[in-house]
């Protein structure tokens, strides 16, 4: 306080009142201030220069992890065209399929009916001399394949 007193004193003698703060605040002088400002900008270069190299670190992981991803994705949907291919080809088969299966479907309901036809016309008599018939063709053909 006694220095703030006389400092109060040189004031009136030319002194600057920048002076009177730095000395009760009790702030370095002038060239004190410059070099812990120099070193504090060097920090914080320092500080800056070391988080942008840390950024770009990690967006270069980043961009390598997008880039696997990148590549799995394609290969994902290279299975998939190639599962759709798969389904294609199948439903033609099944298509195909079905289309013989209706086909061979009218051609014994049409073997069928004639079948019912031929029953009626030959009553009860004509079954039996047909199922005797039908076996006696069965015994020779039988006799023919196995015994020669």
């Amino acid at each position: 306080m006694k220095k703030a007193v006389v400092a109060g004193g040189k004031e009136s003698r030319g002194t600057s009142v920048s002076g009177i703060r730095r000395e009760l605040m009790r702030m370095p002088n002038a060239n004190q201030v410059d070099r812990s400002a120099h070193y504090g900008v060097q920090d914080n270069d320092d500080f800056i220069s070391s988080e942008s190299d840390r950024q770009l670190l990690l967006i270069k992981q980043q961009d390598e992890e997008l880039d696997e991803l990148s590549a799995s994705v394609e290969r994902i949907g290279g299975v998939g065209l190639t599962i759709h291919d798969e389904l294609v080809a199948q439903e033609k088969i099944i298509d195909g399929l079905g289309l013989e299966m209706d086909s061979t479907s009218n051609r014994l309901d049409f073997v069928q009916k004639k079948v019912a036809m031929v029953m009626k016309k030959a009553g009860a008599k004509g079954q039996i001399m047909m199922i005797l018939f039908l076996v006696v063709l069965f015994i020779i053909l039988f006799v023919l394949v196995f015994l020669t």
